[in-house]
């Protein structure tokens, strides 16, 4: 029992502790390559991904970190891309909880927006349909977050901490940065 548990740690400090691979140093943001373990960073066509999945912060802040660095929170605009991040989120890094992704439709309640502007065309929504007809989240949930369990995404209140306690909900969450090269 105890060499399996050695080896689980030999292999768990190698992987924490590994030198960015080619694609992550070629496509990432070089201040960010730097200043971060590599473990939380990911290429997929073409595009860096930064899990951060150590920290937790409410939608603006997160936001704003990422574009600190020249990002925006992750895009998942197809169906592929959700799928890969949804994937990621849960089986690489364990990850059971909501993250943030780069969608929002606090101008227009019938109208999601994505971080780069673009009106959302694909979507994972869950119970979309019945978004119309939901004036009580309307009010409340203008930001969207990724549910790795399931690969839907959900309408969640951006940052009032009043409806956050009412609701019961956590509005820090964990987030995926993205980006584009």
């Amino acid at each position: 029992m105890r060499p399996l548990i050695i080896s689980y740690f030999l292999v768990a400090w190698s992987i924490a502790t590994a030198a960015p691979n080619a694609n992550v140093q070629n496509t990432c943001p070089p201040r960010l390559v730097s200043a971060i373990n590599p473990f939380y960073m990911q290429v997929f066509n073409g595009t860096c991904f930064h899990f951060v999945v150590n920290d937790r912060k409410m939608y603006r802040d997160a936001s704003i970190a990422c574009r600190k660095d020249g990002g925006t929170l992750a895009m998942p605009k197809t169906e592929t891309l959700n799928r890969y991040l949804s994937n990621q989120s849960l089986h690489y890094y364990g990850v059971v909880d909501e993250l943030w992704i780069g969608l929002r439709d606090h101008e227009d309640d019938s109208t999601f927006i994505w971080a780069d502007q673009e009106q959302m065309v694909w979507h994972h929504l869950a119970n979309y349909q019945d978004h119309d007809n939901d004036w009580f989240g309307k009010l409340i949930e203008d930001c969207v977050a990724l549910d790795p369990l399931d690969g839907f995404w959900y309408d969640s209140p951006c940052n009032n901490q009043l409806w956050s306690a009412a609701l019961g909900s956590d509005l820090q969450k964990m987030y995926i940065c993205q980006y584009s090269s």
